[in-house]
Parts: structure tokens; sequence; C-alpha cells
């Protein structure tokens, strides 16, 4: 069974990426009714190709949780990450680790997650952030059990022999 998290988004922020997308368009036309025919044209080129673009890679957004693996959908990329390999889940502080990444999964830096996975000599990472987090996490804890939870908004992978299961990536 697949549980399905829709996305906490920021008004703000998606006002700011609405406006950002918009404004090209915006431009481009208002150039067209001054008579800059070539300036505006390119202008509502650029401006339908990052319409276009927000529609293949961000919108719409959607986490995905089952038995195998968690999946982000955003739009139509789906991100695959399997249980195996999540190291650790825990609250994204945006200042702390600012990135542009960031922004590609969630439309709330505030409220986000972020799933540190992959290997010793090959970490990474990824920021989400679902709706209801507190379930988001419950729901992962359930399908992978090597996981535990350790704290508020934390699930870190358990010790096997008094050693970790697989090193914590620390990736920044």
């Amino acid at each position: 069974m697949s549980f399905v998290f829709r996305p906490r988004i920021n008004r703000g922020l998606a006002v700011l990426l609405v406006l950002c997308m918009l404004s090209p368009l915006g431009v481009g036309g208002w150039l067209l009714s001054r008579g800059k025919v070539e300036a505006g044209l390119i202008l509502l080129l650029v401006g339908s190709l990052d319409l276009f673009l927000m529609r293949v890679l961000i919108w719409p957004l959607r986490y995905e949780a089952n038995p195998e693996a968690l999946i982000v959908h955003a739009g139509l990329i789906h991100f695959r990450i399997p249980y195996a390999r999540i190291q650790r889940i825990t609250r994204h502080h945006p200042w702390r680790h600012f990135s542009l990444r960031a922004i590609g999964f969630s439309l709330s830096l505030r409220h986000a997650l972020r799933i540190e996975y992959g290997w010793a000599h090959r970490p990474n990472w990824l920021i989400i952030a679902p709706e209801d987090p507190e379930a988001f996490l419950e729901v992962v804890a359930r399908y992978a059990p090597m996981l535990q939870r350790t704290g508020p908004c934390e699930l870190t992978r358990k010790k096997e022999n008094g050693h970790e299961a697989a090193s914590i990536l620390r990736a920044r």
C-alpha cells in the first residue's frame, strides 16, 4: 500500500516563483505594444519556455512512500530513494544548510525535512516538505525498520553491534 503526501507550500515563495516565471511574458507583451517586436518576441519565447520547464520539472509535486522506496514526483521527474540507502531524515535548517537544490522538491524551506542517503563514498541529500511531517515519518519508520525515531522530526539508522549500520553522512 502506498501513501501519498502533498507538499507544504509557502505562499510567499510560490508567489515569488510565479512572478519570476510570468515576468518575461509581461515585459514581452509590453515591448510588443511599444513596437519593439524582436525583443518582445524573444521575451515571450523565454517566458513560454519558463512555464514549460516549470510544468515539466516542478508541478505537480507530491511525495509517495511505498513498501520499497520513497518516491518524489516533481512534474515529469520521479526520484526514487530505496529505504536501504537512507541514513537519516531530520528537520532541514535552511540557514545552516543553504542550497538552491532545496527549492526544487520543496516549496517551503521553514518546515522541510532533509533526507540523507547514499553510501560513504557518495553521500547525497534531498530536501522535501510534506504537509504533515509527523505522519510522513511514521509511514517511513513503518516501511523501513532499520530506521528509528531519535527525536522530534528525526529518523536515524539503527546501530548494529555497537557500530552504525552504515556511516552517518554529513553532506554539506
